[in-house]
């Protein structure tokens, strides 16, 4: 354990490898049109670029907060730093959309190590409740801090250099952080070291990919070979983790917690708020960038209100929870998103950047009052020797509910454009004869891709399709929005009826 003046020196290096990956979440937004471009790749191809890093992220966090544990915290943050590094260095070399996926996927196994680490390390050096609750809000300040940067970092590159700048920027930094964490972090093992639950790793990690596999492809292949038996594979899997968690003696994750209201209630609050926030931050460049014709470097200082209200609230929320109490702190920050994403709705192709912005900011500084509790709920929850773990859950529900943000909005969205579009075309009738199969087929696909499409066509025929390509799109936008604010609310019910006035850990 390190001496009490050096904890702070601790946290600040630990807060620079969470900034690394989370930087990662949110610099790939801006440069996906990019990407589009570049590689070719479809709607589906720039979703998986997206969630392979946050699908891989979340199946494997289990296994990497065991690993952590038994076999050391520090030890599990360097790997992971290695693996981020080496992965993110790759992805700048390749030349096609499923190599990039790959990649993306590899850098999400090598976070999956880095982030339970870096909390887990920060419940072993901050013991005192009050301390360790300001510790945290620092931590998810940092985060939402590096969520906000990745835009403006990513478009900075972009205006230099291109898209594959934005991953060459992460082994440096990766090293950096290595050196800092063989000088001053210490390591930490749960000393009971208990057995690795491989079984329930796998069955854990399967099903967690198929699940998410299921939600991202029905939407443009439907009841297919695929899908079906993505899902059956998620069921399955699923299923028999549960049942072999409850019989194993040394499970992975112990069945007893979801019998504690605190844990679950804060995990779902994790799930909810990354949802709503990783969903936004997978279509809003596009809208910036495609609809209202923002460079990427500017749709990344578009996105900094909400940046700036998540790392403001986030430093605050421990000094309000220990007044108001931790219930009402986080009932408010969840009603403070859900606010900001139906005040959205309206948004349409030239509504004034003072209304994103204003929207932006009340959603930041909501989830910036509800990360730290929640976060702190978690880890409240399991033994303190047991903080990979606990750390591993909470991560976990983080990255599973912004993959499923991102599906699942992004599902609604392209549901609604294409639907729109469709209805557009049949309008059109023989007016669209001479334009060529293959360019209608991209204006259906996306709209992303059908801003490439539109170059192959007139001008005086090119701008009417690009004012209905971008209607059709914020109309899209515009039901996501609102299907996130109503998960946003479902989230401040669950919480209000689940969280305690007053969090403290379970054995104190």
């Amino acid at each position: 354990m390190t001496r009490a003046p050096r904890r702070n020196v601790v946290l600040a290096i630990l807060g620079g490898a969470l900034a690394l990956i989370s930087l990662d979440n949110t610099i790939v937004n801006v440069a996906l049109p990019s990407m589009q471009e570049s590689l070719g790749a479809s709607t589906a191809e720039l979703q998986w670029v997206v969630d392979a890093y946050s699908v891989l992220f979340a199946g494997t966090l289990l296994l990497a907060g065991t690993l952590s544990d038994r076999f050391g915290r520090r030890r599990a943050l360097l790997f992971g730093l290695i693996v981020f590094a080496v992965a993110s260095f790759t992805a700048g070399l390749v030349s096609s959309a499923s190599a990039l996926i790959a990649c993306r996927a590899v850098m999400g196994i090598g976070a999956a190590f880095i982030m339970p680490s870096t909390l887990s390390i920060l419940a072993q050096v901050f013991t005192d409740r009050n301390e360790r609750a300001r510790a945290i809000g620092i931590w998810a300040a940092v985060a939402g801090a590096a969520v906000g940067l990745g835009p403006i970092l990513g478009g900075a590159l972009l205006a230099v250099a291109d898209w594959r700048s934005i991953f060459w920027v992460n082994p440096p930094l990766a090293v950096i952080v290595i050196i800092l964490a063989l000088l001053f972090v210490p390591e930490s093992t749960d000393p009971a070291k208990p057995r690795l639950d491989l079984i329930g790793a796998a069955l854990s990690s399967i099903g967690l990919v198929a699940f998410v596999v299921t939600i991202i492809e029905v939407p443009d292949e439907g009841i297919s070979m695929t899908t079906v038996t993505a899902a059956v594979t998620a069921v399955i899997a699923l299923v028999g983790f549960v049942f072999w968690e409850r019989r194993t003696p040394v499970p992975l994750l112990p069945m007893p917690l979801f019998g504690q209201r605190l844990f679950v209630v804060a995990i779902a609050s994790v799930a909810l708020v990354y949802f709503a926030l990783m969903g936004v931050m997978f279509f809003l460049p596009q809208f910036l960038q495609l609809v209202q014709g923002f460079t990427p470097l500017q749709s990344g200082f578009a996105v900094l209100p909400g940046a700036a209200g998540l790392f403001v609230a986030s430093l605050l929320s421990p000094g309000l929870a220990a007044r108001i109490g931790t219930r009402r702190t986080v009932v408010i920050g969840l009603l403070a998103v859900a606010i900001g994403l139906g005040a959205a709705v309206p948004l349409g192709v030239d509504s004034p950047y003072l209304h994103l912005g204003s929207c932006l900011m009340l959603m930041g500084l909501g989830l910036g009052l509800v990360l730290p509790q929640a976060t702190n709920g978690v880890l409240a929850s399991v033994p303190r020797e047991r903080a990979g773990l606990g750390s591993a859950v909470n991560d976990g529900m983080g990255e599973l509910g912004g993959a499923l943000g991102v599906a699942v909005l992004g599902a609604v969205l392209a549901a609604s454009y294409r639907s729109q579009i469709d209805t557009d075309i049949a309008a059109a009738g023989d007016s669209l004869a001479d334009v060529p199969a293959a360019v209608i087929e991209s204006i259906r696909e996306s709209l992303a891709s059908a801003s490439l499409a539109i170059r192959q066509l007139p001008e005086g025929f090119a701008e009417p399709v690009r004012v209905a390509t971008g209607q059709a799109f914020v109309s899209g936008m515009d039901i996501a929005l609102a299907v996130a604010s109503v998960v946003a609310l479902i989230g401040a019910v669950v919480a209000w009826r689940g969280f305690p006035d007053r969090v403290s850990r379970v054995e104190e």
